[in-house]
């Protein structure tokens, strides 16, 4: 027997089987419908008792009978949701072999911010983060930090959420369609060191702002001299004064700088080849060969002597093998502790860096007049935002372009006659 109830709007029905009372919500709210699931319950214990039917192992008692038998297996306990903090290590782990260091530790350091960013809000599993949720975390990125890191930031959160499609955790990506953030305004153009102390003498300017005003730093070949002059005097390590020259040099990165091996010095051809594996969007080396200088050679030389076991060319002393970054940082600042080039030891603010010697290489290049495709080769992946950065120092070629019309030499009338 199978009697009605009724909770709110909802109908119920309340039974008994093998001598166990059930009560069971029929979510309906017509009483038709009740009374016809009603006989549909008792048409089923009376199968039940004859034996007609018998309920699957793992299934509840009372879901078989308000089912009226259709049920033949228990219900799949669907996995916990994961914890965004669960998957970030995830996501960092399958990239690593895919991303260069220096952009493994920057998507580290982007989803960190938003997992901390989480830690203040509500947490939540990563299929109930919405993309409202992460509009809203960028809105209050834009207003923490410059546009330009905001916009870094909203790639990194698109791929950790398409790679967390592809593993199954989600079935849609909630960072699909984010509005695209505008970057900050043109950078600068590199400055020589007497535009740089111009500016800062002005004065108005914080301990973060001057440390900045020296990242569009450019030298020139006379003030590089004088720095590896005196890097070479006072770098405890030989490996410090190296890796000052062969980026000045050279114009290569650092992560270049440390992958080099001897087989990419060819003194014969007089090149140095650069292999470089920059952003996400490389997931192979790509090469690029660079003349060598003729006193970088003689110095490569006299290292290779001097250390004639290894393939890397600035190896770990230790381990023999690739240098860790964190280590020739170390090793590049040490020279300049204690001289007008370091801002603050304690902070490592240096006013030059490995992109320094970048720039100025691309800057001393295009001062010169060397063609831009040359220097493009040189660099590698050179943009039309990087080049206007250096474009105003090209003033010869500038003034010659310029030159080659004129609105003032107006032909005489009777000249043109007499030809």
């Amino acid at each position: 027997m199978a009697n009605l109830g009724k909770k709110g709007d909802v109908f119920f029905v309340r039974f008994r089987l093998h001598g166990r009372e059930y009560k069971k919500s029929l979510k309906v709210h017509d009483r038709d419908a009740a009374e016809a699931a009603r006989n549909l319950v008792e048409l089923t214990l009376h199968r039940l008792k004859a034996g007609m039917l018998a309920v699957p192992a793992g299934v509840d008692d009372g879901d078989f009978v308000v089912s009226g038998g259709s049920i033949t297996e228990p219900p799949r306990v669907q996995a916990a949701s994961a914890m965004p903090e669960r998957l970030v290590p995830a996501f960092l782990e399958a990239r690593r072999p895919t991303l260069a260091p220096g952009t493994h530790k920057l998507f580290g350091y982007h989803l960190g911010t938003w997992l901390r960013h989480l830690d203040g809000a509500v947490r939540q599993p990563i299929d109930r983060v919405t993309h409202a949720d992460l509009d809203t975390y960028l809105g209050v990125r834009i207003g923490e930090t410059s546009g330009t890191t905001a916009a870094k930031e909203r790639r990194t959160l698109q791929l950790f959420f398409a790679w967390a499609v592809r593993a199954g955790k989600l079935k849609a990506s909630p960072a699909a369609g984010l509005l695209v953030i505008p970057e900050d305004g043109e950078r600068h153009p590199f400055r020589s060191s007497a535009e740089v102390v111009a500016r800062l003498e002005r004065g108005g300017l914080s301990k973060e702002e001057v440390r900045d005003a020296w990242e569009g730093l450019y030298l020139s070949p006379t003030e590089i001299a004088g720095l590896l002059a005196v890097v070479d005097e006072r770098a405890t390590a030989q490996t410090s004064f190296l890796l000052h020259a062969i980026a000045a040099y050279t114009g290569l990165r650092r992560g270049e700088v440390l992958r080099l091996r001897w087989d990419d010095i060819d003194y014969a051809a007089g090149t140095v080849r650069a292999r470089s594996r920059k952003q996400s969007r490389r997931q192979t080396f790509t090469a690029r060969a660079v003349s060598l200088h003729p006193e970088l050679a003689e110095r490569l030389r006299a290292w290779q002597a001097a250390c004639p076991r290894g393939q890397v060319v600035l190896q770990d002393p230790v381990t023999g093998e690739q240098m860790e970054p964190n280590r020739a940082n170390r090793l590049f600042w040490q020279p300049m502790r204690g001289t007008p080039w370091c801002l603050d030891g304690k902070r490592n603010w240096f006013k030059v860096g490995f992109h320094t010697y970048r720039h100025s290489f691309a800057s001393n290049l295009a001062c010169a007049g060397v063609d831009q495709r040359v220097i493009d080769e040189f660099m590698g992946h050179g943009t039309e935002e990087m080049r206007k950065r250096y474009r105003h120092l090209y003033p010869s070629v500038k003034r010659a372009a310029i030159a080659t019309f004129s609105f003032a030499r107006v032909a005489d009338p009777q000249r043109e006659a007499d030809k």
